[in-house]
């Protein structure tokens, strides 16, 4: 968020893209921004819209039906297009045409994903193991984000890339609550959830250190336009 704040001029106008529940929606407030944030998913919505009710209220938060391909926003409206780990799910040819359509002549595209499978310490590496033996059939060549070499899609010109070491210290069960929540992986009420308990548990006990396990993410961050 501070090197977000050295490129984005102050107050900008953004359109976060894919804003789910608000989790990245919540410090581009903090910094001044006025957020347009766009979700598909209604049960996500109401969320976003309930955590920052008060943004809303005060007029520097709307929380609006739509995707990357139909925002339903003006054209020329916003300084900055965002998605925080979902640009993934974009269709780049029509995303890229929407997005030139909202944006300002000088706006400009922020993608932002945090990427565990890019770091190579030995949790990470157990951790792998684990998901790998779980995925969920048709899953087994899961996107949580845009391959380097499709970039160039969504973000035909004057590209940078930032990446930032996030790592991310958990205990047993909030280890659980990641795997546990992921598309990719059995849910809560799977069949088979119990056997991927057992399996972090396993990989859990031989890493852990004063009870907490340290997942390590590469968070990455491109802008261009």
């Amino acid at each position: 968020m501070a090197w977000i704040a050295q490129v984005v001029r102050p107050a900008a106008c953004i359109s976060e893209i894919g804003a789910g529940t608000g989790l990245f929606t919540e410090p581009l407030l903090a910094l001044g921004m006025r957020v347009m944030a766009i979700e598909p998913n209604d049960e996500m919505r109401v969320v976003l819209a309930e955590r920052l009710a008060a943004a809303v209220r005060d007029g520097r938060l709307d929380v609006l039906d739509g995707t990357a391909e139909h925002t339903g926003l003006r054209p020329g409206t916003v300084d900055l297009v965002a998605a925080a780990q979902a640009a993934h799910w974009f269709t780049p040819a029509d995303a890229r045409t929407e997005f030139a359509r909202v944006l300002r002549p000088d706006g400009q595209v922020l993608l932002v994903w945090n990427d565990w499978r890019q770091a190579a310490n030995p949790f990470n590496v157990a951790y792998g193991r684990v998901v790998r033996a779980f995925l969920t059939p048709g899953n087994e060549h899961v996107e949580t984000r845009v391959p380097d070499e499709r970039i160039p899609e969504l973000l035909p010109e004057r590209r940078q890339r930032e990446v930032f070491v996030n790592a991310v210290q958990m205990t047993r069960e909030r280890l659980h609550m990641l795997a546990l929540s992921a598309s990719y992986l059995p849910g809560p009420s799977s069949p088979h959830a119990d056997a991927l308990r057992e399996a972090l548990d396993g990989i859990f006990a031989v890493h852990q250190r004063d009870g907490y396990v340290t997942l390590e993410y590469r968070t990455v961050a491109y802008l261009g336009r």
